[in-house]
């Protein structure tokens, strides 16, 4: 007997389409026994027989459908074999019911036996987050989202997606990182898809770097072989021992159609420094001061600069590595430095995150808290939007 919330979801079921055609071979207990004037000769009556009895049947259908999908392993071979032909087809807007109804269940209870299935690509909310939540930054805002989304979209990758993240602490490279992890995983940071590696924190003597090695590609090859979509994330990417660099270039490099891995086809690798993000700062400025608005920065103007200033850089390992040098990173992707007008808005957010009450005159005032460079110049925050949470529960304090 089904009692609490899987009584209504039965109910649900039995309701979702009453005018459904029955099964071949059903039989009518009516038809050929009826005498006039009795209950069973009512035509109106008859016809709501039948489409109780083809409800019925169409319920139990959906059931088995239902329950095979969400618990496979509890699905025997009887169940298997009632979701076969039965004389008729599941109604296309039944079979709609039925994945929405799978769907809504595995929202909130993990039932895939892979690990993969709350995987949910938004990438609506991940345009919003980036145009709403990010601000100063307009090369990342139109560039992450097209790269991430056209990537994910491709059938048949032919490599995994490697994207470097570069500019000051503060300008927003952990933010858009975790936007991407909220907006692909229902449960982000925690989803077994995910994986973030510190650098200073998860490979910090480099005198154990060949235990690194193997603890890393454990990690990687364990994650790719749970889920069909995987994404890694090293930060403080410039601070990476180069033998850990030298492990991932395989995982980077372009692979035969027939080389494709059918456990993980889709992988994302994202790595985050502060590495050269004077350089970023320095081209900004020279233009910013030539009379060009700051949205008018394109790419070009960013990227080869960029580029060739990390393989230039002698005091790290990132830009020698078969990474850089081979070109397996995809983009390289520069945070601006941020200015005053944007440090005001991280304060606002900070505000509204916290949903708590402010004045135009005190997000101005934690805004001047920041310090700003050049010297000359006062144009940029030093530290970017990072802190600004710190200031507002001094300020409030």
């Amino acid at each position: 007997m089904l009692r609490g919330p899987w009584r209504q979801l039965w109910l649900f079921l039995l309701l979702l389409l009453p005018g459904a055609p029955e099964p071949r071979g059903a039989s009518r207990p009516w038809e050929g026994t009826d005498e006039p004037g009795s209950a069973w000769a009512w035509p109106g009556f008859q016809r709501l027989q039948e489409q109780l009895r083809a409800a019925g049947a169409l319920s139990k259908r959906y059931w088995t459908l239902f329950s095979c999908q969400v618990w496979p392993d509890d699905c025997d071979e009887d169940e298997e074999a009632a979701t076969g032909p039965l004389g008729w087809r599941l109604p296309l807007l039944g079979q709609r019911y039925l994945d929405l109804l799978t769907t809504w269940y595995c929202s909130f209870k993990d039932c895939c036996p892979r690990g993969d299935c709350r995987i949910s690509n938004n990438f609506t909310g991940l345009e919003w987050d980036l145009n709403v939540r990010l601000h100063g930054q307009h090369l990342v805002q139109q560039l992450v989202l097209r790269t991430v989304r056209g990537y994910l979209e491709t059938p048949q990758p032919e490599k995994a997606l490697a994207l470097s993240f570069h500019g000051w602490s503060g300008t927003g490279k952990n933010f858009v990182a975790r936007m991407l992890v909220e907006n692909l995983y229902r449960d982000g940071l925690m989803s077994d898809c995910v994986r973030m590696f510190i650098a200073t924190f998860h490979f910090p003597h480099p005198k154990y770097v060949d235990l690194y090695k193997e603890q890393l590609m454990s990690q990687i090859r364990e994650t790719q072989q749970l889920c069909h979509q995987t994404l890694f994330i090293f930060d403080e990417a410039e601070k990476l021992h180069p033998g850990l660099l030298e492990v991932l270039g395989p995982h980077l490099e372009r692979r035969a159609p027939e080389g494709h891995r059918a456990e993980s086809p889709w992988t994302i690798f994202l790595f985050l420094s502060n590495l050269r993000g004077d350089i970023i700062n320095e081209v900004v400025l020279k233009l910013l001061k030539a009379g060009w608005s700051r949205e008018e920065i394109t790419m070009e103007h960013l990227e080869p600069h960029l580029q060739a200033e990390i393989v230039e850089t002698i005091d790290n390992g990132f830009g020698h590595s078969r990474l850089v040098k081979e070109n397996l990173i995809d983009y390289f992707i520069p945070f601006l430095p941020l200015e005053y007008r944007h440090v005001r808005l991280c304060a606002r957010d900070a505000f509204l995150s916290q949903e708590l009450l402010y004045k135009e005159e005190t997000l101005d005032e934690i805004a001047q808290m920041m310090v700003y460079v050049p010297k000359e110049e006062q144009l940029f925050s030093s530290q970017g939007c990072k802190s600004i949470s710190q200031r507002i529960n001094y300020f409030l304090s």
